[in-house]
């Protein structure tokens, strides 16, 4: 879990209204005490995040059933599950800039196995 969050961490310091692209398509299923982890973290983000589009692989219902339980715990309408990127896109780039919209069609075109799963902060700093 220590991974999952020093992932994407250094990003957001002096990040203002974050937005956050994850993408959980390569992983097969969280451990018990790991989705539990995810809840506890993601709750406290909630006040962070200005929204959230999770991806999951269509072919792993058992993950996105975990992840949709998890989204629904959180209770924060901004922090969605995804099955198609598009979809994710459409969701984050009307609070995007240009240059975020572009970063966030590059990530979300790269293929999924070369990804350092599971984070791409926007890049939105405070100035």
């Amino acid at each position: 879990m220590t991974q999952y969050t020093s992932a994407f961490s250094p990003d957001v310091v002096g990040v203002t209204d974050p937005v956050l692209c994850a993408d959980h398509r390569p992983v097969v299923i969280y451990p018990p005490d790991v989705a539990d982890e995810l809840v506890r973290l993601f709750k406290t983000m909630n006040d962070r995040l200005r929204r959230v589009a999770i991806l999951v692989s269509r072919s792993n219902a058992t993950l996105a059933m975990q992840l949709q339980r998890i989204v629904r715990e959180c209770n924060y309408p901004s922090r969605r599950v995804f099955f198609d990127a598009r979809e994710a896109e459409r969701f984050l780039s009307p609070i995007l800039d240009a240059p975020e919209r572009v970063r966030l069609g590059v990530f979300l075109a790269e293929p999924t196995e070369d990804k350092p799963p599971p984070a791409a902060p926007s890049s939105r700093r405070s100035r």
